[in-house]
């Protein structure tokens, strides 16, 4: 059946008596109509819409109106919404990573003929790996190609020094993503969801995971759950099994690399396709958000000291990231040594003795001295 997410949806909020959920649902269902070129039913959900409510109508990606629940003791927001007119991240992922993502949304968006199968649709997606490689930027693009808003859970808020509040927090933050077409997120997860075995924790937090579970479990089909954490071997096993999708958000691979300096860089078109190359074989083995950072302090260095912004002064911020600074040497020659060395480990093949010296400013003899050092030693 079409539209069976936002049927199945009103017709929920009509039992419960839940005006707000039928509303939200209703003016989803009218964007989808409208989409699809439903002219004649556009205008009659539209009408008992508008009879309901006087207002002009918006479409529901673009709708600014959601009343975020907040903390009973300290009145803070409990979460962050970031609609879709808004939403532009962008984000670089392996091959393998884009393609499980892409599986995931297909399946949301194939709702309506999953359904009519009986199978369902998975709507939990948990997101671990190691920092700054992408997994709340995914939430991101998950939203923004759903077209839906995406609420960022803010645990500072949610989790409460007053007993029982944050199991409260969490409950209330649930059902208000249950009646508002959303993409639910939950960053740092493993706050929230630790091992209930850990003997360090107080109860409080197994009351809490406790009561995760039971959210989780009475969630809607319909309703869009991501959770993100860089630690989930802390996760409890339970919390683990309750998400139908898993994804492993890895380090970049040199074609993601590749495409992030390429982002970065922007408009510093000097840059040779050698001179990327060069940049993203260095890069292996570090996170999208260092990847960036260094990029970014150069590009600042360059206007602030009105340099140019040169592959040379990428790698000149990527040494001191890397610690090759004169602090850390002997003497400058030292450095140098260093800073070749670090260089041709990364690929001897590619970084020849002509390619380090024109990185390092120095003569080609200079570094066949600076290696042979080195070889010596």
């Amino acid at each position: 059946m079409r539209y069976s997410i936002e049927i199945g949806k009103i017709v929920e909020g009509a039992l419960k008596y839940n005006q707000t959920m039928v509303l939200n649902y209703t003016k989803q269902l009218i964007q989808k109509l409208q989409e699809d070129g439903e002219t004649r039913a556009v205008n009659k959900f539209s009408k008992l819409l508008n009879g309901k409510k006087k207002s002009t109508l918006t479409a529901m990606g673009n709708n600014k109106e959601m009343s975020v629940p907040v903390d009973s003791e300290s009145r803070t927001t409990l979460a962050e919404v970031i609609y879709p007119d808004l939403n532009d991240v962008d984000v670089i992922l392996s091959k393998n990573n884009v393609e499980k993502l892409e599986s995931f949304i297909l399946s949301y968006k194939n709702a309506d003929k999953l359904n009519e199968m009986g199978i369902g649709v998975s709507n939990t997606l948990l997101l671990y790996g190691p920092p700054g490689c992408g997994k709340t930027k995914s939430a991101y693009l998950i939203a923004k190609e759903l077209n839906l808003p995406l609420v960022v859970a803010r645990l500072d808020s949610i989790i409460s020094s007053y007993l029982g509040t944050t199991a409260k927090n969490i409950r209330t933050l649930f059902e208000f993503a249950q009646k508002t077409p959303c993409v639910l997120f939950l960053d740092e997860f493993d706050a929230i969801a630790k091992a209930r075995d850990d003997g360090n924790e107080l109860g409080e937090l197994k009351r809490v995971v406790n009561s995760l579970l039971q959210n989780v479990d009475s969630m809607s089909k319909d309703s869009l759950l991501l959770a993100a954490t860089n630690h989930e071997n802390l996760l409890d096993s339970a919390v683990w099994r309750r998400f139908d999708y898993k994804l492993k958000i890895d380090l970049p691979d040199q074609e993601s690399i590749l495409k992030m300096i390429e982002l970065f860089i922007k408009s510093g078109s000097q840059f040779t396709k050698r001179d990327k190359n060069e940049l993203s074989i260095a890069f292996l083995g570090l996170s999208g958000s260092e990847i960036e950072e260094i990029i970014i302090k150069a590009i600042r260095n360059s206007i602030i000291f009105e340099k140019g912004f040169t592959k040379q002064s990428i790698f000149d911020e990527y040494f001191i990231f890397r610690n090759l600074t004169l602090q850390n040497a002997n003497t400058e020659r030292d450095l140098l040594k260093k800073k070749a060395k670090f260089l041709r480990s990364c690929d001897g093949k590619v970084f020849s003795y002509s390619i380090i010296s024109r990185i390092l400013g120095v003569s080609k003899t200079m570094v066949a001295t600076l290696l042979g050092e080195e070889n010596d030693d």
